[in-house]
């Protein structure tokens, strides 16, 4: 999904070789490349080949029950990969920039970069977290971005979560949505403008990148309801304490961004970012 969107926003005035599991390559690229990045062999060869100046690292098993399940899966997704393709960007001297996430910070009550007690309460953050801290050893010259991301996914009959409340409150189904569950989410398309203007500054180092206004599930969901011109009514209040997840969840994944905004640039609260997602809702329709 945010790889996708990449693909879109840099391809306009740069050469991007995409690298998937897919049979079929549904973005917009200069060339994919199709394998699995676990196959370390295979991925030296091909960046070998390319020999990228930037490399963005958004891969990873991000399913939280999945990982749960089986975290030897999680670790060799989030951990070793990442931790490969740091060793091949360190001895190239190119930039890397690593895809991290808001579940990093857990049960930490502080969620800012400078915070070195983290506390992630699932296998997916602590892997996360161990590729994080493999990126910062191995490439110094290095991105960080802890995130929670939102947007269209590109592959026939995969929808992401936000389409998949879109599509039921289209077809008049309710949605429930939790009320004690706050997070600082951003479109994948602004996320994309981000990062760029971040390799342009040439920033190195941990950043966290979201919504300046967090929300809960059920306010984001409101929103949706707002832009898209959805049935209000449809959507149902929930608490995430009601649900019987294998993963532990934390109600505060809200995102502080002192950091960025030192740097003066523009990152667009939540509601921006749906107007966003909204307005590409055709471009999406017709890819």
């Amino acid at each position: 999904m945010l790889g996708s969107a990449l693909c879109k926003v840099y391809c306009r005035n740069n050469s991007v070789y995409a690298l998937h599991r897919d049979k079929e390559c549904f973005g917009v690229c200069t060339k994919d490349y199709s394998f699995d990045l676990s196959d370390s062999t295979k991925l030296k060869s091909c960046l070998d080949q390319i020999k990228p100046d930037l490399v963005i690292h958004c891969a990873g098993l991000i399913n939280l029950e999945l990982c749960e399940q089986h975290p030897q899966l999680a670790y060799d997704a989030n951990v070793n990969v990442s931790e490969n393709i740091a060793k091949w960007c360190s001895s190239q001297a190119a930039k890397l920039v690593y895809i991290s996430t808001d579940q990093v910070y857990g049960g930490s009550k502080d969620h800012s970069e400078t915070n070195t007690n983290l506390q992630p309460l699932n296998q997916y953050g602590e892997t996360k977290l161990q590729g994080e801290l493999k990126v910062h050893e191995l490439s110094a010259d290095s991105i960080i971005v802890r995130t929670n991301i939102f947007g269209w996914n590109i592959k026939p009959t995969r929808f992401s979560s936000v389409e998949w409340i879109c599509n039921s409150l289209e077809n008049e189904e309710e949605v429930t949505l939790f009320t004690d569950y706050t997070f600082s989410p951003i479109y994948t398309k602004e996320l994309a403008n981000i990062i760029m203007k971040l390799v342009n500054l040439d920033f190195s180092g941990i950043i966290n990148i979201g919504s300046p206004k967090t929300c809960t599930k059920y306010e984001f969901g409101m929103q949706l309801e707002e832009t898209f011109d959805f049935d209000q009514s449809l959507i149902r209040k929930g608490t995430i304490k009601d649900h019987k997840f294998k993963a532990l969840r934390s109600n505060d994944l809200s995102l502080p961004i002192e950091k960025i905004d030192g740097l003066a640039l523009y990152i667009p609260d939540f509601q921006s970012s749906i107007k966003s997602f909204y307005n590409d809702r055709h471009e999406h329709l017709a890819s």
